[in-house]
């Protein structure tokens, strides 16, 4: 499950910087934004799944990796799909703020020092939404 989250992870970057910069042709945009649905939505149900089963992980990682793959899905549907969605916009901010708070009680609470990426993460997302 870990190396599938980094996958998830590494996966939206480059996926928001191609929408940013390179990409004009509104056909991309749609695959893309679905590829990445789809490779986040099996991540959600196996993330679910697995918890439910081992409970091996702490409930905060839990609920970090929950919101930063949530956290990008609303990011991606926003920026690609939804550009005047305003309820979308709000959605994300409030997903990158529980992201930051979580993030934080992940660093705190359990001294798990991925909590940084995700506390970094959820600031870089809302500096770059406030650009957009």
């Amino acid at each position: 499950m870990e190396l599938y989250f980094r996958f998830i992870s590494l996966l939206f970057w480059p996926i928001y910087w191609y929408k940013w910069i390179v990409i004009t042709i509104e056909n991309y945009n749609y695959i893309l934004f679905y590829i990445y649905l789809a490779v986040d939505n099996l991540f959600i149900v196996l993330l679910i799944i697995w918890y439910l089963r081992k409970k091996i992980e702490s409930k905060r990682y839990f609920l970090f990796a929950l919101s930063m793959s949530i956290t990008y899905l609303i990011t991606l549907s926003s920026f690609m799909i939804f550009k005047t969605n305003i309820m979308l916009l709000y959605a994300q901010i409030i997903m990158c703020i529980v992201l930051i708070a979580v993030s934080w009680k992940l660093i705190k609470r359990e001294y798990n020092d991925i909590g940084v990426v995700g506390i970094l993460a959820g600031a870089l997302i809302l500096i770059l939404t406030y650009f957009y």
